[in-house]
């Protein structure tokens, strides 16, 4: 081998070494813009899931104030119900005294 042909050989390999070289600054380059965007999108995640967190915590207490609420309405149905069930009960007692204390009616009444 020549001293040309090895300068030629020695300028290509350079050349090569170049472009690789190049080759793995930008490799790098995309691999920090790819970092940097991963890491925009996972604030922007964390920032979602801290409003989403928020608003789970505030339909939470909504949902145990309703629940609250029902039950008063399902307490206050089964208070109505009782006292419905004693008022009926009372209205029986006094028709059953009532009904002890008229004498039967005469048998020659004709009933309609």
């Amino acid at each position: 081998m020549t001293g040309k042909e090895l300068s030629a050989v020695l300028a290509e390999c350079a050349a090569r070494t170049e472009i690789a070289r190049a080759g793995v600054e930008e490799a790098r380059r995309k691999q920090e813009a790819a970092t940097a965007k991963q890491n925009e999108l996972t604030a922007m995640l964390e920032e979602r899931w801290a409003e989403a967190d928020a608003r789970w915590q505030e339909e939470r207490v909504v949902m145990q104030e309703s629940a609250r609420k029902t039950d008063a309405i399902i307490a206050e149905l089964k208070e109505g119900r009782d006292e419905r069930r004693a008022l009926i009960e009372a209205i029986f007692r006094v028709i059953d005294r009532l009904d002890r204390q008229q004498p039967p009616p005469p048998p020659d009444l004709r009933s309609v």
